[in-house]
């Protein structure tokens, strides 16, 4: 099981937000950068990174992103991602994967075109869960669709690596949703990488013999309930 840090970016900052609310922001460092290299140094693999700002239509973080991305460390990038250009584009940049939410939603012709122009490696879907249905546009709206059968119709369309978020949890320190997450591990053969309310370490060996093949871990870190090295 990978263990991912997360960097979600607002305004050129390291933030947290509990249960996605813009309103219950934490800022943790003005030098995402940074931020970034010290993960790489304490052995991290691949960053999480995300660009809240672009995934609530309200700015975005291009110059800090790329300047994570030419550290070099892998890094997994997602937040407002709507077009094929952009994907390519990112890509281009030294994305590692890119990570689509809202467009596999409600443009499953364009995640189609996406997968066919890009690939299936470098594509992950994010499943923000709300209630047992699949939240779109920052986490500001739900959909008709339930986190299951959404998760088994990106398998049938070829997706190989699923983000799962179970947003009530997350943020907030209190443990992940351990039934949701296995329900999900259940329901697909592809990867799974759980998120969202990790707090110990305990949390992390529970998370272990769920089946998924990683795990993203964010305020745990900032607040320093452990290290990266000890998870």
């Amino acid at each position: 099981m990978k263990i991912i840090p997360a960097i979600d970016l607002m305004d050129g900052q390291c933030v947290r937000l509990v249960k996605g609310n813009p309103a219950n922001k934490k800022i943790y460092s003005n030098n995402p950068r940074n931020v970034a290299k010290r993960y790489r140094e304490q052995g991290a693999e691949l960053i999480h990174l995300i660009d809240l700002d672009a995934a609530l239509n309200i700015g975005q973080n291009l110059k800090v992103i790329e300047e994570i991305i030419s550290l070099p460390i892998k890094a997994q990038i997602g937040g407002g991602i709507r077009t094929l250009n952009s994907v390519k584009t990112f890509l281009e940049r030294g994305a590692f994967r890119i990570i689509l939410g809202s467009i596999a939603v409600k443009k499953p012709a364009l995640l189609e075109e996406i997968i066919q122009s890009c690939g299936t490696k470098r594509i992950a879907v994010a499943i923000d869960e709300r209630n047992n249905k699949v939240a779109i546009h920052g986490w500001k709206e739900s959909s008709n669709l339930t986190y299951l059968n959404f998760a088994r119709s990106l398998e049938d369309m070829g997706i190989e690596t699923i983000i799962f978020t179970p947003i009530n949890v997350d943020g907030t320190l209190k443990g992940p949703s351990i039934k949701k997450i296995r329900k999900l591990v259940s329901a697909v053969t592809i990867s799974v990488i759980a998120s969202g309310g990790i707090g110990s370490l305990t949390d992390l060996q529970i998370l272990s013999g769920t089946g998924v093949d990683g795990v993203i871990v964010g305020t745990a870190l900032y607040e320093e309930k452990f290290t990266f090295k000890e998870a």
